[in-house]
């Protein structure tokens, strides 16, 4: 078993500098296409820093893991929601300029409330909680509404935002792209075989590995990035990335995962295109809706978080974690 274990951190490590080396290039590639730093942030940054849960996922959903593909959406964004967020408020305190974010945190609570509202919605019908094939209509319809008003914002920014120079040429950042795209693939394969065999050993549900060593896992690209970010004072690509990648994670990782799972191999599991939840799942992702109003509210009222707030979030997420596990092993 402890193989299994230094696999699960092997792979980690793989996903982590697969993300780097491939937020690195699409950075590159903007900057030599002369795209405002802050839509990097918004979208490249934060697209880019979810690739680790897209990957995981779509290997999660083919192989028929759909649970476990489901709860490392929401352990990561509960993840950065209250423990990215929260340290950095805890290490450099983080200004919100919530206005130049209205988009953003309205989307994060759209995003959060789609599966929410479509699990309910199957409760009501009298099935078990889960996501059918058809929930890409309105996951696919909300990211083209977020990506258009992106778009739009990009085409209004101050053309002195995009003077960066890229410090490498277009083809070598090209090649970092992709060698970020096949390290991520390779993390994420060892990371979902790894979780199986612990969760099997254990004998407990691999979608609470996932919630948990999974998610936390894979998050750890969005808060190393907020944090260096909050350091040195960019606190908007610092709430950008993180915002920008929780809405990724339920709208763009989501959808891939449901269209990975309708070409899965698995006939019985998988034979309508449908992610299976769980009650215990409903609820993540109902907390995930809570953790994004709580995040809308505190940047409206009072535009910061301080370390008193993030010491507060990560008791927070530890609370519900330890309940959430405890629950589930009982």
């Amino acid at each position: 078993m402890f193989w299994y274990f230094l696999l699960l951190v092997g792979g980690c490590v793989l996903l982590y500098w697969g993300a780097i080396w491939l937020v690195q290039g699409a950075s590159e590639i903007a900057l030599n296409l002369h795209i405002s730093k802050a839509i990097i942030g918004l979208s490249l940054v934060a697209f880019g820093t979810s690739a680790p849960e897209l990957i995981v996922n779509l290997i999660a959903a083919y192989q028929g893991q759909t649970g476990f593909a489901l709860t490392n959406v929401s352990g990561s964004n509960l993840t950065n929601l209250l423990v990215g967020f929260g340290l950095c408020g805890i290490i450099a305190g983080l200004l919100i300029h919530w206005r130049s974010f209205l988009y953003d945190l309205s989307a994060l609570v759209i995003s959060a409330l789609i599966p929410v509202g479509i699990m309910l919605l199957m409760i009501l019908q009298g099935k078990e909680p889960q996501l059918p094939f058809w929930s890409v209509l309105p996951l696919v319809a909300a990211l083209g509404a977020y990506l258009f008003t992106l778009a739009r914002r990009g085409m209004r920014t101050d053309p002195k935002e995009t003077d960066g120079k890229p410090s490498r040429p277009i083809a070598i950042s090209i090649i970092f792209f992709l060698l970020g795209a096949i390290t991520l693939y390779g993390g994420g394969q060892f990371v979902l075989d790894a979780a199986v065999q612990i969760a099997k050993h254990f004998q407990i549900d691999a979608s609470l590995v996932g919630l948990t060593l999974v998610a936390a896992g894979t998050s750890i690209p969005d808060a190393i990035a907020s944090i260096v970010a909050a350091r040195r004072g960019e606190h908007d690509i610092a709430v950008g990335n993180l915002l920008g990648s929780n809405i990724a994670n339920i709208l763009a990782v989501i959808t891939g995962t449901l269209l990975a799972s309708r070409v899965g191999p698995s006939e019985i599991q998988l034979a309508a295109g449908t992610l299976k939840a769980s009650h215990s799942i409903l609820i993540d992702y109902v907390m995930i809706v809570a953790a994004s109003l709580a995040f809308f509210g505190i940047a409206v009222r009072w535009g910061r978080i301080t370390r008193v707030s993030g010491l507060v979030m990560i008791a927070v997420y530890l609370c519900y974690m330890g309940l959430r596990i405890y629950f589930e092993l009982s």
